[in-house]
């Protein structure tokens, strides 16, 4: 009986150990977190013009806006028609939504699968401007 209780809490021990575990990565593939800065101005710049992030990385970009014009980052497939992008057509959620001039804006998301895509302000006529990046995912 001693042995028949030994072993069931050594077995409800190892069920609970291996539910708190997580794998130690963080969810993210074991890929590191990134945080990516780019400036919007009004002479329809994003500065840097490019970035890259790994695959399942969780990213934070922060927009600072340091022009009076509106400006957004939006995320989008390489083969995106950067003139008609809406934040609608964000790859994983991944738009800081517009933001005012002077104004910061922050998203958080998870790098999508391994390519190149483009960054794109999505305020009319700013991407067709020239207001578009690329962002490398490895």
């Amino acid at each position: 009986m001693k042995r028949l209780t030994l072993l069931t809490l050594l077995l409800v021990a190892a069920l609970l150990l291996a539910a708190c575990g997580g794998g130690g990565d963080g969810g993210n593939g074991g890929a590191e977190a990134v945080s990516l800065t780019f400036e919007g101005n009004d002479s329809l710049q994003f500065n840097p013009a490019t970035a890259s992030a790994a695959a399942g990385a969780e990213v934070t970009v922060t927009l600072n806006n340091s022009g009076a014009l509106e400006h957004s980052w939006v995320l989008v497939p390489d083969t995106a028609d950067v003139v008609t992008v809406t934040e609608a057509d964000a790859v994983a959620g991944a738009t800081t939504g517009v933001v005012a001039g002077g104004q910061s804006g922050t998203v958080t998301f998870t790098a999508p699968a391994a390519g190149t895509y483009k960054y794109v302000c999505a305020v009319p006529g700013h991407a067709a401007g020239g207001m578009v990046g690329t962002l490398t995912v490895q």
